[in-house]
């Protein structure tokens, strides 16, 4: 009876170990795509993110953000999923640093006004 129940304990904690994990790995994505997002603004407040990169980035954004609902869908992310979310991640996040150091420039734009950028910095 009693190697039982410690059978049973053992499962319950290894399953609630392993189910952490893969919350970790979520909320590490999570976590660096609202970095990017933060690093895109900044480079449309500077002026080094033009609006058409921005709207890419943008695109990029919400199409990482679906990528990794759907691979949380059944609750966990199988290492194969984060391997496939990180290519991503790192893909994009070299695609902000691309953009922020190409030679287009536009004016940044001015707090309070509405213009031609005004839809990137919402």
């Amino acid at each position: 009876m009693k190697t039982k129940f410690s059978i049973v304990i053992t499962a319950f904690l290894l399953t609630a170990v392993l189910g952490m994990g893969s919350t970790a790995r979520a909320d590490y994505f999570s976590d660096r795509q609202q970095q990017q997002a933060q690093r895109i603004r900044q480079g449309i407040a500077s002026g080094q993110i033009t609006p058409r990169e921005a709207e890419t980035l943008y695109q990029d954004q919400r199409k990482l953000h679906l990528m990794t609902r759907y691979a949380m869908a059944d609750g966990h992310l199988s290492h194969k999923e984060g391997r496939i979310l990180l290519v991503y991640l790192e893909r994009t996040s070299n695609q902000i640093y691309r953009y922020e150091h190409n030679p287009h420039r536009v004016k940044p734009p001015r707090a309070g006004r509405r213009g031609p950028h005004a839809f990137a910095c919402r």
